[in-house]
């Protein structure tokens, strides 16, 4: 049976080198060019691959909400370096007329020095409207702990040994965004820890295969969205890269600002090309519970070999980066799997229908034979009769379940039963 390692080693391959999918009309469409990816101004990329997401209390610091540890892919994207400031967001107001943050002066103004600090009081629906205005979208909470832990799963931005020179944590006001440069990652992020809450995309949710929690169940429904990073205000603890914080979609505060992200170029042949292999792979799977190796279901495993072996050229498609090809080849397995299971399902179909008929035909004649049983029997003759009866309601129990086989059995036994009658 298939299975995902082997797309986890392609996508481990993808991480290592980071492409661009380069499209053309000639023969060589799709090709798969080798090219650094340059970042828009002010923001860094976080290169595509899978990365450990969550917390196990390695640390004896998890929170309830932070099991288990669970490998994430991602594709390469782009994120701001610093929280949205002020004087970002005024630009965002100045060309748009959106609404300003409540605390903001009556003619629409933040005070002179704080432009370079965090934009706060600004809800979800504020912060994805100026991300929409940039041409880009919040973070998913994916997304967001892997631009602050990185691959490593560090605590914090900076390592796993907290250190108050290289974050905004305590202080109870913000700070200029950069303001301290030693507590920036290796992808080059800054503010990652404290300073502001950071709205994400993402509805608050247990994380996949999470041990059963009563105490999350009011924040669940999409009521909160996550919100990462800790602020100004925090403990340390808030501030680890791994802690979750949620906020209902209309609330803002002093205390939560936000930052964005951009797709890479290749992104979406990259996300479909993993979203269908392993749509394949489930497809094969759930065929391959249907299919037997029974002669009537030859055709079906023809076909469902050949499913496979488009799956293994996706893999390889993708592994040398060609993420549209792959996706098309992945479609391909899909199709060839389904119909597979569907064929395999008719044969199925048809011969349950046989022995619905079958059963149906033993059972009546063996009904028929109990009416025209005659009238004066033997005491032992009436004991025969009486278990031919029992065979009967039996195999009717039998058939009603879907268990032919035993239901023509119960026939078959009431009818010799009756014969000895006669003998």
């Amino acid at each position: 049976m298939m299975n995902f390692k082997g797309l986890n080693n392609c996508i481990l391959t993808a991480a290592l080198l980071l492409t661009i999918t380069i499209t053309n009309t000639n023969a060589q469409e799709n090709r798969v060019i080798p090219e650094q990816l340059q970042a828009p101004d002010g923001m860094a990329l976080i290169p595509a691959g899978p990365f450990l997401m969550g917390n196990n209390n390695d640390f004896y610091d998890n929170d309830f909400d932070e099991r288990p540890r669970h490998v994430v892919n991602l594709a390469a994207f782009f994120i701001d370096i610093y929280p949205v400031t002020n004087q970002d967001y005024k630009a965002f107001i100045d060309a748009t007329g959106h609404r300003y943050p409540q605390h903001w002066s009556d003619s629409g103004n933040f005070s002179a020095d704080q432009g370079r600090h965090p934009v706060t009081g600004v809800n979800y629906h504020d912060a994805s409207a100026f991300a929409a205005w940039k041409g880009r979208r919040l973070p998913t909470e994916q997304e967001w702990e892997k631009s602050s832990r990185g691959s490593e799963g560090l605590r914090w931005p900076w390592g796993n040994i907290f250190d108050k020179k290289k974050a905004n944590v305590g202080l109870r006001r913000t700070t200029p965004v950069g303001a301290y440069p030693q507590g920036c990652n290796a992808y080059g992020l800054c503010d990652m820890a404290g300073n502001v809450w950071e709205w994400t995309s993402t509805w608050y949710a247990p994380y996949p295969d999470a041990p059963p929690n009563r105490a999350i169940l009011r924040f669940l429904n999409d009521k909160y969205l996550s919100v990462r990073g800790g602020s100004s205000g925090s403990d340390i603890g808030s501030a680890r890269g791994a802690d979750r914080g949620i906020k209902k979609p209309m609330e803002f505060g002093p205390a939560l600002g936000f930052r964005t992200v951009m797709d890479s170029p290749g992104y979406e042949s990259y996300r479909d090309a993993v979203q269908t292999i392993a749509l394949a792979h489930e497809t094969l799977r759930l065929a391959e519970l249907d299919i037997t190796r029974y002669e009537e279901h030859a055709d079906s495993r023809e076909l469902l070999t050949t499913a496979a072996m488009d799956l293994m050229n996706a893999e390889k498609a993708f592994e040398q980066r060609q993420f549209m090809d792959s996706g098309i080849v992945a479609q391909h397995s899909i199709h060839k799997a389904n119909k597979a299971h569907h064929l395999a399902l008719d044969v199925r179909r048809d011969y349950q229908e046989k022995r619905e008929v079958q059963t149906a035909e033993v059972l009546g004649r063996l009904e028929k034979m109990l009416t025209k049983g005659p009238a004066d029997l033997a005491p032992d003759q009436q004991a025969l009769f009486k278990q031919a009866r029992v065979q009967l309601q039996q195999g009717r129990q039998m058939e009603a379940e879907g268990g032919w086989g035993y239901a023509q059995m119960h026939g078959y036994i009431g009818m010799s039963l009756l014969k000895r009658l006669s003998d």
